[in-house]
């Protein structure tokens, strides 16, 4: 960020500031890529902490818990800090809403449940998967109740897509590459270090998570690279975040809501316990993954987002407004 002044009808330029230099990149009257980045989370965990607080506060019921209401404001407030920082729209951030961006999220559900359908055939293949009972209404005790609940949870599972796929799609890897290509990183450089520090964010925990789920960290990496695949070829596919947002909301309801652990305490179609009992069940689970990822572009290219060269993958996440 530069400013200049005229002397003698000569522009001229003042030097920059040390506060300047940091916050504002040469040419890019923007803020760095760092900062869009690290502001952005800022506004999010402080929205999502003064949520909790409030609910912790108001001590509301169990079933307002579940709508995961202060990760929702946390997501609103970081994406308008996001538009308004990388002065870009709403759909330069991955949400331009529209009838496409709506047939792109149907979609994205319908992957996701196909995905699904083929984990639980291979699970089940392996002996992984072991049905323990059928129609578990979990906390709910009535009809009404079942169909309030089930709502809820399919509502706090939508937020968790959302925010997710966000964050660690549209904020890091767009600001990511951004900020590397302004580096003088070449454009591949610059888009592989990105999808790496995304994969970082988003795989680590999952993958902790799932390892110590199954006892299993074998399993529990390999999860989070298959899972980190489809959720970035979604994105980068699409260049908007309804395809992978998709996915991500069909494949967490139907772990909950349809194949859900038997000590869940949410309603479920089919109450199982899960396990990994070797190297081959581990193998197996790639491909689920493999299946989704292809269908993720034939998906884009029957839309008419063609071309996943570097250029026009670049196009469609950074250069985009």
């Amino acid at each position: 960020m530069r400013s200049t002044t005229r002397e003698d009808g000569a522009e001229t330029t003042e030097p920059r500031t040390v506060v300047e230099q940091v916050l504002y990149g040469e040419a890019d009257p923007r803020l760095r890529a760092t900062w869009r980045v690290l502001f952005s989370l800022a506004v999010f965990a402080g929205l999502f902490v003064l949520g909790e607080t409030i609910l912790s506060a108001t001590e509301v019921p169990p079933v307002i818990t579940e709508l995961k209401l202060p990760y929702l404001a946390a997501v609103a407030g970081a994406v308008v800090v996001a538009v308004r920082l990388g002065d870009r729209s709403a759909s330069g951030v991955g949400f331009g809403v529209n009838v496409a961006w709506l047939r792109d999220l149907a979609a994205g559900v319908g992957l996701g449940v196909i995905f699904q359908c083929a984990v639980t055939v291979v699970w089940v293949g392996t002996g992984g998967l072991t049905v323990t009972d059928t129609t578990v209404r979990g906390v709910a005790t009535g009809p009404s109740s079942l169909a309030l609940v089930t709502s809820v949870s399919l509502f706090g599972v939508l937020v968790t897509a959302v925010w997710e796929e966000f964050v660690f799609r549209s904020l890091l890897i767009r600001n990511a590459t951004e900020g590397l290509a302004a580096r003088s990183v070449p454009r591949t450089g610059a888009l592989g270090g990105a999808i790496v520090l995304s994969a970082l964010a988003f795989g680590l925990p999952h993958a902790l998570g799932v390892a110590a789920e199954y006892t299993n960290p074998a399993f529990g990496a390999l999860q989070a690279v298959i899972s980190v695949s489809y959720f970035v070829a979604a994105y980068a596919a699409t260049g908007s975040l309804a395809l992978p947002i998709g996915i991500h909301f069909a494949s967490n309801a139907w772990a909950i809501l349809v194949v859900g652990r038997a000590s869940s305490p949410y309603p479920k179609l089919f109450a199982v316990e899960r396990t990994v009992a070797g190297t081959i069940d581990t193998l197996l689970i790639l491909l689920p993954g493999v299946l989704l990822i292809a269908l993720v572009l034939w998906w884009a290219r029957l839309t008419g987002h063609t071309g996943m060269s570097v250029t026009d993958t670049y196009r469609r996440i950074v250069e985009s407004s």
